[in-house]
């Protein structure tokens, strides 16, 4: 197995090596020239990170796996559970401060923290078990190929009855969330008119696409607004029938007959869906998009045929943390989007985790998100696929952590999945 940077010479069930004695010391000179201003911001962790960045980078060089394997308790596939690490742009590779804070085996992932912590550096590394990990080399292809074995299920066998897949992917803003979610439609496309062909079922394919924004706010409650992308975003109502399956009243719902028809309508919402510049990305996704793709009995007219099974990619918006929010201050529209969007991922991982518990009650009714994909949560039949994506930058560490802990908790308690070591770089300041 090939293993990136940081990681290589290394097998699992080595204890780390990271010690006081193997960090070499630099000179009182140079330590001189490294030690930063006594000033508030010199010890914001991003310029820690990037005034010894060649004290951690020697620090990651060293870290071995620990020899402890977490218990999964878990181990259905009803719930699978992915990281994918975005690789470095061009140019992030071109500056100084910017090193690999991220490394990665086929199920594990280990986000490497430098930080000065009572005047002396130390290096904590957070490892995380997960189902799959992508790396950064890792492919488009790649993620499908795992997506592929879950939303198979979905489609009609003489032998066997179809259920609902999920694929969501979650992650900040510029860590490839909609990269990834554009790859593997686009393959999907491509692929399910052969999967049909195969079942030997006479079915039919409707796509609609529908996207979650934030929209008025009160002073008590809030209400987001579900607009249609293919009738220029128009306002769609959802109703509940008395089995409870959530039906759309207004949002169109496209015929697919082959796979160009398919990946055109998947490139069309894509195309219209909201966006907004923000400090990371300029092109940055502020509203949940979702496709709905429904395999249905043939008829003559598409609304017409029962619904045996429905595929669901959700391409959420970009959570947010604390210091993102600081770049909106005066500006209301992007605070209220920002607001909503946490909000409605927060209530998204307690139905999940509620799901994965296998427990009776659901808080699915917080936000329109959790609403609309109730179908996901209650039924035990179903499969999902959760993908969280993160970078590996000094900067972004703090969120990655975030990201990783939110999708592991989706289906394990937090020692089931994550390792953390300390080691104290004493003697180096």
């Amino acid at each position: 197995m090939n293993l990136p940077h940081g990681m290589r010479n290394q097998t699992h069930g080595q204890r780390p090596k990271v010690s006081q004695g193997s960090i070499r010391r630099i000179s009182s000179s140079s330590r001189a020239k490294r030690d930063p201003e006594p000033s508030s911001s010199a010890f914001s962790k991003a310029r820690i990170r990037s005034t010894y960045s060649d004290i951690f980078t020697n620090a990651i060089s060293r870290f071995l796996l620990p020899i402890h394997v977490l218990p999964h308790a878990d181990t259905s596939d009803r719930f699978t559970i992915c990281a994918r690490i975005r690789p470095f742009f061009e140019e992030e590779t071109l500056r100084n401060d910017i090193y690999d804070c991220v490394s990665t085996t086929n199920e594990t992932v280990t986000v490497h923290v430098g930080n000065l912590h009572l005047n002396k550096l130390e290096m904590k590394h957070v490892t995380f078990h997960f189902d799959n990990i992508f790396g950064k080399h890792s492919s488009n292809q790649d993620v499908y190929n795992v997506v592929q074995k879950t939303i198979i299920h979905s489609i009609p066998q003489r032998d066997r009855l179809p259920v609902d897949s999920t694929v969501f992917l979650y992650g900040k803003t510029g860590t490839g969330k909609s990269y990834t979610i554009n790859g593997i439609t686009q393959l999907f496309a491509h692929d399910v008119f052969t999967f049909i062909e195969n079942s030997h079922c006479d079915i039919r394919l409707g796509i609609s696409a529908i996207e979650i924004v934030a929209g008025t706010k009160g002073f008590i409650v809030s209400k987001d607004n579900v607009c249609d992308l293919y009738n220029n975003g128009a306002l769609v109502c959802f109703r509940d029938d008395a089995e409870g399956t959530v039906h759309l009243r207004g949002a169109k719902e496209h015929p697919c007959n082959n796979s160009t028809q398919m990946d055109a309508y998947i490139k069309a919402a894509k195309n219209i869906r909201r966006t907004q510049a923000t400090a990371r990305n300029s092109e940055s996704s502020r509203s949940h998009l979702i496709y709905f793709i429904r395999i249905r009995k043939a008829a003559d007219q598409l609304e017409d045929g029962e619904i045996l099974s429905t595929i669901t990619f959700v391409d959420l918006a970009g959570n947010e943390g604390k210091q993102d929010s600081l770049n909106y201050k005066g500006n209301s529209d992007h605070i209220k989007d920002s607001t909503s969007i946490n909000r409605s991922l927060s209530s998204l991982q307690d139905c999940i985790r509620a799901a994965s518990a296998g427990s009776k009650i659901i808080p699915f009714r917080g936000t329109t998100l959790t609403r609309l994909l109730k179908g996901c949560f209650y039924s035990k039949e179903s499969k999902t696929v959760f993908i969280g994506t993160i970078s590996g930058l000094p900067m972004d560490i703090e969120q990655s952590i975030s990201t990783l802990k939110y999708t592991g908790l989706i289906k394990w308690p937090t020692e089931d999945f994550t390792i953390e070591q300390t080691v104290k770089l004493n003697g180096i300041l």
